[in-house]
C-alpha cells in the first residue's frame, strides 16, 4: 500500500523517504493540500514503468502500419511503399 505525505513535511526527510522506497520498492506519494503532487518511486519501479510505456508505444506503432499497410492496399498502391518511406524517414535522423 502506498503512502502519502505532504511535500513540506517530506522535504525534511527526503533522504530518509528516498531510502525507504529503495528499500522496500513502495511508492509514497507526495501531496500539497491533500493532492498528489508527485511520487517518489524505486528505480526498479521506474525502470519497468519506462519499459511498459516503450513497449505500448512499439504496439500502438505496430497496430498504426497494419493500418497504414491496409489503407495503402486498399487504395491499389504497392504496400512497399509504406517500408520505402520508413526507411526514408530512419534516414534523416
Amino acid at each position: 500500500m502506498e503512502r502519502t505525505i505532504g511535500v513540506d513535511k517530506a522535504r525534511a526527510r527526503l533522504s530518509q523517504l528516498a531510502e525507504e522506497v529503495a528499500a522496500d520498492d513502495q511508492p509514497i506519494v507526495l501531496t500539497r493540500r491533500g493532492q498528489a503532487l508527485a511520487i517518489l518511486v524505486s528505480p526498479a519501479e521506474y525502470n519497468q514503468l519506462i519499459e511498459d510505456r516503450r513497449r505500448h508505444a512499439t504496439e500502438q506503432l505496430r497496430i498504426s502500419l497494419v493500418n497504414v499497410r491496409q489503407s495503402v492496399a486498399d487504395a491499389g498502391l504497392d504496400v512497399s511503399l509504406v517500408d520505402d518511406a520508413i526507411t526514408a524517414a530512419r534516414a534523416i535522423e
